[in-house]
């Protein structure tokens, strides 16, 4: 392996209570993960969750051992475009620091924000970091 990188197993699991201020958001909602400049998963589009969606899809991610956060950003696809819904920059020490058994799965659940801090609902996710 490289020591360079840390190897990582992803699921982008559901969201939950999604919403565009008071109205909870309707379909259409995706997830992307990256850090800093680089891309790293987008889940397909749950077209049938409303403000529950669910994907349950997993990713394995090549991530470097600089990087501090991964960003998550939930989307929906409307007519004009992608709009971001909420994101949250995940910290690489929840899930790297303290101990741990090989191959752990960490489940996690993040209050998702939009560009104001304003709450958008939450994210719910697994990672697991591979030997």
């Amino acid at each position: 392996m490289h020591p360079q990188f840390l190897f990582l197993e992803m699921t982008i699991i559901s969201a939950e209570e999604l919403n565009l201020g008071s109205f909870p958001l309707k379909k259409n909602t995706f997830v992307t993960v990256h850090s800093g400049l680089q891309h790293h998963a987008t889940t397909n589009i749950d077209k049938q969750g409303s403000s529950y969606p669910s994907w349950n899809e997993k990713f394995d991610i090549q991530l470097p051992r600089t990087v501090q956060y991964i960003a998550i950003e939930v989307k929906r696809q409307t007519l004009l475009g992608n709009v971001m819904t909420g994101m949250v920059n995940l910290p690489v020490t929840d899930f790297t620091k303290g101990y741990a058994a090989a191959n752990h799965i960490h489940f996690l659940s993040y209050v998702l924000r939009d560009r104001y801090g304003v709450r958008k609902g939450i994210i719910n996710l697994s990672i697991r970091v591979k030997e």
